[in-house]
């Protein structure tokens, strides 16, 4: 189901503005971006796990504060049916002096007439460990399964 016109631009504003505060180190600029109950999933937090907002805010101010930069964010996919939608984004980030690419699968919901985010999931992929095309016949066994 598509998205009205009122809706869909508030929904890609959100991206935008979510790599603004984080660039600006506005931690909680972004926390605002979410539900007080939202959850955000991530490889780079021990449990892959962050909730609530409150936690989602000093996660965030942790990554703002080394230096990390969103340089770019794409927005690859939006969808909406009644209160609830999803986008698919693709980011490019300089964290560290290191270039890092990395999607989003984000849910929101339409809470009090504004859309917040409910759950966040960023993934960041290994280059090195990849499936690096799909138009491969099969996948290659690694070394300690070919004996």
């Amino acid at each position: 189901m598509s998205c009205n016109s009122s809706d869909e631009s508030a929904l890609r504003r959100i991206p935008v503005h979510w790599k603004d505060d984080y660039n600006n180190k506005d931690a909680a600029g972004v926390a605002s971006l979410y539900s007080e109950s939202a959850y955000y999933l991530t490889q780079h937090f021990v449990s892959g796990v962050v909730h609530p907002r409150a936690k989602i805010q000093a996660y965030v101010q942790r990554g703002a504060d080394a230096g990390y930069h969103i340089d770019s964010i794409e927005m690859l996919s939006l969808e909406c049916s009644g209160d609830f939608a999803y986008t698919i984004t693709r980011y490019l980030a300089t964290n560290g002096g290191e270039k890092a690419m990395g999607v989003n699968l984000v849910v929101l919901r339409k809470i009090a007439g504004k859309w917040l985010i409910v759950a966040h999931e960023a993934a960041v992929p290994d280059p090195a460990t990849a499936v690096q095309s799909l138009d491969e016949a099969k996948p290659r066994q690694s070394r300690s399964h070919s004996r």
